[in-house]
Order: C-alpha cells, then sequence, then structure tokens
C-alpha cells in the first residue's frame, strides 16, 4: 500500500533551489533515512509532509491512515 507520494514536487526559497521536479513514494512496511548536507531542504521536506508549509509545484498524497 502506498502511504505517501511526492510528484513532480519543486521547492525554492529566494534563489535557493532546495528540488525541482522531485519525485518518490513510500509504502507499507518500508524503512526510509533522509540524507544530505545542512540546508538542503530536508526540514523543509518533512514540513511540507506534515502540512507546515506547501510547495511551489507538485502534488503529494498520503493515505488517510498516515499520522
Amino acid at each position: 500500500m502506498n502511504l505517501l507520494q511526492l510528484y513532480n514536487a519543486s521547492k525554492q526559497y529566494g534563489s535557493k533551489l532546495l528540488f525541482d521536479r522531485a519525485q518518490f513514494s513510500v509504502n507499507d512496511d518500508e524503512h526510509i533515512g533522509v540524507i544530505g548536507p545542512n540546508g538542503a531542504g530536508k526540514t523543509t521536506l518533512f514540513k511540507i509532509i506534515a502540512g507546515e508549509e506547501e510547495l511551489d509545484s507538485g502534488e503529494i498524497t498520503k493515505a488517510s491512515q498516515l499520522r
């Protein structure tokens, strides 16, 4: 079952492009990690998933039971 899907997602702060047309999905029973240098957009990605920030473009789809 697909729990989370990001499709063609883009996010930018000023001239800093964090991600451009990013795509991934997380399925039930998968474990993932997010790594990258400071300022790469890891926290912003999690804020987008939590609904605290918006994508500039693209779509995020979350399963109804996702918490």
